[in-house]
């Protein structure tokens, strides 16, 4: 593609806010250009942009530094209305993006970039030079279609291709010295702008990138994925490749081959010993030295299968002398995997799980500030800490359950402690836990507490309700407005925010009339027995643990309506695992308790036993399960997925449904 530079330029310039200041928004004002190793005062108001009359407002700085991209927090304070910050540019950090936003349940629902324009700047030294990178960062960033730079900062603000050209061959000519460490965006942008002709002209620049004194690892395998992949050369794509491996004997390219080799191999006791191989061989400790953890993600993999082998053949002492290599991320998933499945599935006695669980647990209190999701630009440093935070919350949960469980009541203590205050009081079980641990430690009137707190949190299970239950009754001498004290323990906001979104939730959809057969064969059909009722539906299957882990809960509620003639509640087992499924489900309601009407999903077309799921599915947009729908006069009028872990919770979430469908006009 020929052009001027004239042309490039007013073309670029032609873009409304396109500029190498774009911080001139009068929603944020600095204390001049940002100086590399020097503090920048920001001062951010967020009057007349997305983030007016919104709290807790927070922010984050993209960076461009040596090459390479990097994530920040920006600390601010409010005064007045505005906030303000200092923010030390780092050494050597060529540009500077700012973003400001805030969060909903750990994730950013509005944010502010300067009307999708870029709080964006380049930056210079001490001496007012711009820093090598500049121009490349500028031109990069403001391209999102091109993928190399950091994504989710703009929402429609793309350059033309050939602004950004412009802006690399600007680089190139102000830093051709650093040529080798931005040879990959400069290939990238020559197959963007010669089309068809790339294959013909790119191999002058992969020699001329051979040639040039410099050249890292990364370069060399440049130039082999160009030969192998691009140009399909394979002669002299293993011939730089054999150099690559010489050079560097355990380099990326051989730790990625030693890794693939070991990961993919046939799954026998022989591929235990090709992963403890590769371990010994690649260290962990070298790859992070080596790669700035890039491939981290090939010793998660290895760590995880040789967990899962470890403990399939009883070798627990191996994993426990594998967990000091592994970093939060990685252990949090080892523990997900074989300590906490194996306790809520209850598929390995306590006894056997309890030396990895208490081994791993004194890893994750010690690792987890250790920034190990802070990988590939996913978080912000705060943000990694807080997501680490959280999981080790449910981790903590986990082991104290645990504990309580085998009667480790005093060594329960310790990890209860260490949960953070947001979180010890949202989990409906681990709030029975606490209560059972405190009543057995001689702290029953802690336990009152955290049992009040519980229904208040609306994190309470069966048992903590009937307890709270005798309880009043023991006071009062009598049941009777036992429901009005436990919704007066509940703050009136939560409730009215809780009540406006499930009202918020209801729809109106039609569905496919069925009939189902109930475990003794009695035909049940929605287009006469669901007449004039409100009917709640629970999709579930016998493979599904948090489908199970429901059903107190769902006893609870329809208990609560069992002399309510107009509403009706349905179990319908779909989705079988197995030919016996019929069978299992029945000893299963057996021997379990549960007042359930169950009903059998049909057999499709196909084989699968999901059909009248199926036909609602496309309601759902989703074929998970635990699913609750809740129809009224042949249409689906509200649904959801999943179980949160709180029966009260549930039974209100349900009770809330139902009230709001009766009192329709």
């Amino acid at each position: 593609m020929k052009y001027t530079w004239i042309s490039a330029l007013a073309m670029m310039l032609a873009v409304p806010g396109v500029g190498f200041s774009q911080t001139d928004s009068s929603r944020l004002q600095k204390s001049g250009v940002p100086v590399a190793g020097d503090t920048l005062t920001i001062h951010y108001n967020p009057a007349g942009g997305p983030l007016a009359g919104k709290e807790h407002i927070r922010g984050m700085v993209y960076t461009y530094r040596n090459y390479r991209w990097g994530l920040d927090d920006v600390n601010l304070q409010l005064h007045n209305g505005t906030y303000d910050a200092k923010y030390l540019v780092p050494e050597n950090c060529a540009f500077v993006a700012f973003k400001f936003y805030v969060e909903q349940d750990g994730q950013i629902a509005a944010y502010d970039n300067n009307s999708d324009y870029g709080f964006a700047e380049t930056t210079i030294n001490k001496q007012g030079v711009a820093l090598p990178g500049g121009a490349l960062a500028w031109g990069l960033f403001r391209k999102p279609s091109f993928g190399h730079a950091p994504q989710g900062y703009f929402e429609k603000f793309n350059i033309s291709d050939e602004a950004l050209e412009m802006w690399i061959r600007k680089e190139m000519k102000n830093y051709p010295q650093y040529m080798p460490r931005y040879f990959g965006d400069y290939l990238a942008m020559l197959k963007m702008s010669l089309g068809d002709e790339y294959n013909e002209k790119v191999e002058r620049n992969l020699v001329r990138l051979a040639g040039l004194p410099d050249i890292d690892e990364s370069n060399y395998y440049q130039i082999f994925s160009t030969y192998q992949f691009e140009l399909k050369d394979t002669h002299k794509g293993d011939s730089v490749k054999a150099v690559l491996l010489a050079k560097y004997p355990h380099g990326r390219q051989a730790r990625h081959q030693a890794y693939t080799a070991a990961y993919n191999s046939e799954q026998n006791d022989a591929k235990l010993g090709k992963m403890e191989k590769f371990l010994q061989d690649f260290p962990v400790a070298e790859m992070r030295k080596d790669s700035g953890a890039e491939q981290q993600y090939m010793y998660y993999g290895i760590y995880r299968e040789l967990a899962v082998g470890y403990v399939a053949t009883g070798q627990f002492d191996k994993l426990i002398a594998l967990l000091p290599q592994m970093d939060f991320a990685s252990l949090v998933e080892i523990y997900r995997w074989n300590v906490e499945r194996h306790f809520m599935t209850n598929s390995m006695p306590l006894d056997s799980i309890y030396p990895l669980g208490n081994a791993m647990m004194k890893e994750l209190i010690s690792k987890v500030h250790d920034g190990s999701y802070n990988e590939n630009l996913r978080f912000t440093p705060n943000q990694a800490d807080e997501f680490a935070m959280s999981q080790l919350d449910k981790k903590l949960a986990v082991q104290v359950r645990m504990l309580d469980k085998m009667g480790r009541y005093a060594e329960a203590m310790p990890y209860l402690r260490m949960i953070s205050p947001a979180f010890i009081y949202t989990n409906a079980k681990l709030n029975d836990a606490h209560i059972d641990i405190l009543e057995h430690t001689g702290n029953a009137a802690q336990a009152a507490a955290v049992l009040e707190t519980g229904v208040s949190n609306n994190a309470a299970t069966p048992g903590m309700i009937e307890k709270l239950k005798k309880e009043y009754v023991a006071k009062n001498g009598k049941e009777d407005g036992f429901d009005a004290y436990m919704e007066s323990l509940k703050p009136a906001a939560d409730v009215e925010k809780f009540r406006s979104e499930i009202k918020s939730h209801l729809i109106s959809e039609k569905y496919t009339p069925f009939k189902l057969k109930d475990l003794n064969g009695r035909t049940v059909s929605s287009a006469t027995d669901f007449k004039d009722k409100i009917v709640v539906i629970d999709f579930w299957a016998m493979w599904c643990t948090p489908c199970k882990s429901a059903f107190p809960g769902m006893q609870m509620v329809v208990d609560k309506y069992a002399k309510d003639k107009h509403v009706a509640f349905y179990f319908i087992a779909t989705q079988a695992a197995n030919k016996n499924y019929k069978e299992e489900i029945k000893s299963y309601i057996s021997k379990s308790g549960y007042r359930f009407n169950v009903l059998l999903d049909e057999i499709t077309s196909k084989g699968a036993q999901d059909q009248v799921f199926r036909s609602m599915a496309s309601v759902f947009r989703s074929s998970g399960i635990p699913r609750k729908v809740v129809l009224k006069n042949g249409v689906i009028r509200w649904t959801s997925e999943g179980y949160g872990g709180s029966a009260s919770k549930l039974v209100d979430e349900l009770s809330y449904v139902i009230d709001l469908l009766k009192n329709e006009n």
